[in-house]
């Protein structure tokens, strides 16, 4: 025989009135809060690398930016030709 809906229902309330309540330790609040103190969200090691690579990326820029500048204005003024009208006035 089958089993009927009435008793699949009866054995699933059966189940839920052997469900019992959890007892937490009376300290767990106190416990998550030390390891969330404790925990760092970014480890110190990654900071620091990060910060170093941050600082050194910058200065190459402004390295390069700096050189940039420099050969821009020794090829413009060997591309422009100044002309030298000194013996003209003679």
């Amino acid at each position: 025989m089958k089993n009927s809906p009435n008793t699949n229902m009866k054995q699933v309330f059966e189940h839920l009135a052997n469900i019992k309540l959890a007892e937490p330790s009376p300290n767990l609040y106190s416990q998550t809060l030390n390891k969330l103190k404790k925990r760092n969200i970014i480890p110190l090691f990654w900071l620091r690398a990060t910060a170093c690579f941050l600082i050194s990326l910058i200065t190459t820029e402004f390295y390069i930016v700096s050189n940039k500048e420099k050969i821009h204005k020794e090829l413009s003024s060997n591309v422009i030709l100044k002309t030298n009208n000194i013996l003209y006035n003679e």
